[in-house]
């Protein structure tokens, strides 16, 4: 089995995309935001394409875990309907000899229900036995057959280890013996071809056959890592509840489907927005397991990916379709030369092969910056901020003319991009958990690292049960922690304050952006000097500068030549504004108020020692971000 290479599956600069599809019988499910499609290669060579608008999501499927329980059930009901609807559309499509004859029983359903109701009836039919089979091969009998190893082993961890084991061991041995029958090695293929065609759109490559070939046909998001993590969850969580006897085994292996599915989605979810070494060895097994479950696709196959792809990402205005569908390509081939004549095209968008054309363009950005890290995700960026097109709305279109203006204002934010002004003082936006948020070169660009501390504080609010917090935020620069917190927390009143008028300025613009206006109050000066000496907080939250004097001019170009200084210098030892922190933080906390600060990846002791050398903090705790480095130094007031 040849070596995995990585950066091919965790590829980098890529834009994971909330996609997702299927393969079905001789052909790809995909869907997208707001549709479903069903493309298929019938007998008749012809292609067959079906699109279903999607019903709005509940708000509960929005809960961690719960979600989970939710893709889960929907995941599995609309893979076995699509299955069987496929296998069924195959079958209408075949020659009238080769068609089977409609059995006694589907006959007597016809008579009985109608056509329609009878089809539901044997799908649901389909569906309950799928999923009763898997219920008792999968998950009873593993623990029915070692039950017999119970009077030889006395270990409860040992027992449900090997029923664990037995369990892979037996789903291994069905994908290996499927695997080898035909119609499953072509639907395998077609499982790789969804996979390519996904990364290809992930990277913003054109939306075709050739292009798909050359990615892996492995993708870190796959369901088939779903079903790894179930097995592996399975096995730890079944050991903790040791072993009781069999119909107590039955039950709690049944009635924790829903808590192993709603984990195990998490765990996928992280894994296809992360890259790091704690999610490789966590999807190390998913993607060795889809070294069986995928095949290397054939350009036709890869082309009926590429259809279902294009169809979830169309105008969600556009009505849905179901019939024989003819590729743009094909119908170019067959019109007359008469009809590509300039004059008699309708008026609208103008297409032609012009070096402004929307893909020409954007060839010539990507070429511009690909010395830029992530220079092509930047180059689509740009695109978007310049013309207000969408990632899918520029493969549709483009053929597409560029207008003169927005094709001149595009080549001037590119040249900019490639004399070093980071991308986001260009666009003036940058997302921060979830939220949008300006910013201006008088504010740093927000992080991932800054995540780690709102994530952290937020969910310490919730944890304590605070009904309305009074938070203070200093050096709040574009106002993320301070906004996001009052966004996650509607009845939470926050304080920002930054030495800076011209941050404060930004700050003020995104609490109006994210509606938190109302709650928020905002105070010019140096540290604590902004606010009263009376005033009173139960959480201080602030990410100063930290960043040692001496290492600025060894930051990369982009930062050290146009963020901020004043927002990155901590002194010579990275520790000035700690120190102030450690000395008057304390008057203004609540007992029994949080302090949460982020640090360097270097400075955790340093500053836990500052706090707790104060006297006035207890639990002083240094928390990691996902690399395992220092991040957050959390100390709750006496």
């Amino acid at each position: 089995m040849s070596k995995l290479d990585n950066t091919k599956i965790f590829v980098k600069g890529a834009k994971p995309t909330s996609i997702g599809g299927q393969a079905i019988m001789e052909g790809v499910m995909m869907q997208g935001p707001d549709r479903i499609a069903l493309a298929m290669r019938l007998p008749t060579d012809e292609i067959y394409l079906k699109t279903t608008k999607k019903k709005a999501q509940s708000k509960y499927s929005r809960i961690p875990l719960l979600r989970g329980v939710i893709a889960f059930v929907k995941s599995f009901l609309t893979g076995m309907n699509t299955l069987l609807e496929s296998a069924d559309i195959l079958e209408e499509y075949l020659p009238e000899d080769e068609k089977e004859t409609e059995s006694k029983w589907e006959k007597k359903l016809n008579e009985k229900f109608g056509p329609k109701a009878s089809w539901n009836l044997m799908m649901f039919g389909s569906v309950a036995m799928a999923l009763l089979v898997t219920i008792v091969v999968f998950i009873l009998m593993p623990t029915f057959v070692v039950n017999y190893l119970s009077d030889y082993i006395s270990s409860a961890f040992i027992l449900n280890l090997i029923e664990g084991l037995l369990r892979i061991v037996m789903f291994l041995a069905y994908i290996i013996a499927i695997s080898r029958m035909k119609e499953i090695h072509t639907l395998f293929q077609y499982h790789g071809a969804e996979h390519k065609t996904i990364h290809c759109f992930e990277n913003g490559a054109e939306l075709t056959p050739a292009n798909a070939e050359k990615f892996y046909r492995l993708h870190p998001r796959c369901g088939t890592s779903f079903l790894v993590f179930v097995l592996i969850i399975s096995l730890l969580l079944f050991s903790l509840l040791g072993w009781p006897n069999l119909v107590m085994r039955f039950l709690s292996r049944i009635l924790l489907i829903p808590v192993i599915a709603g984990i195990s989605y998490e765990l996928l979810s992280w894994a296809g927005r992360s890259d790091n070494t704690c999610i490789r060895l966590l999807s190390y097994p998913g993607i060795m397991l889809q070294k069986l479950t995928t095949a290397e696709p054939t350009r036709d196959q890869l082309e009926i990916a590429i259809i279902a792809l294009e169809a979830v990402l169309a105008d969600p205005s556009i009505s849905d379709v179901d019939g024989i569908f003819t590729p743009k390509s094909k119908t170019a081939e067959s019109e007359d030369e008469e009809t590509h004549v300039e004059e008699d095209k309708p008026s609208g968008p103008r297409y032609s092969d012009s070096p402004d054309s929307v893909g020409n363009i954007l060839k010539w950005a990507e070429n511009e910056l690909s010395e830029i890290e992530n220079g092509r995700g930047d180059a689509f960026t740009l695109l978007s901020y310049i013309s207000g097109m969408s990632r899918s709305d520029m493969i549709l279109r483009k053929d597409e003319i560029l207008g003169e203006d927005e094709t001149i204002e595009y080549r001037k934010v590119v040249n900019e991009r490639l004399s070093g002004t980071p991308l986001q003082y260009i666009t003036k936006v940058q997302e921060f958990m979830g939220y949008p948020f300006r910013v201006s070169p008088a504010v740093l660009i927000p992080r991932l690292d800054t995540e780690v501390l709102a994530d952290k504080v937020i969910n310490v609010i919730k944890g304590l049960g605070l009904s309305r917090p009074d938070v203070l935020d200093i050096c709040t620069g574009s106002g993320v922690l301070g906004v996001t917190i009052a966004k996650e927390i509607p009845e939470a009143d926050v304080t920002l304050t930054d030495r800076s008028s011209d941050a404060l300025n930004v700050a003020i613009s995104n609490s109006q952006l994210n509606d938190v206006f109302g709650r928020c109050s905002f105070a010019l000066g140096d540290m604590f000097d902004a606010v009263s000496e009376d005033a009173r907080f139960d959480v201080i939250v602030s990410n100063p500068p930290y960043i040692e004097s001496a290492e600025i001019e060894k930051l990369d170009a982009e930062v050290r030549d146009h963020e901020p200084r004043m927002a990155l210098d901590g002194g010579p030892d990275g520790l000035y504004f700690y120190r102030r922190i450690a000395a008057d933080a304390g008057k203004h906390l609540c007992s029994g108020g949080i302090l949460a600060l982020e640090i360097g990846c270097n400075q955790g002791e340093s500053v836990k020692g500052l706090l707790e050398a104060t006297g006035e903090y207890v639990a002083v705790s240094v928390l990691k971000d996902l690399n395992g480095l220092d991040r957050v130094v959390i100390a709750g007031k006496r």
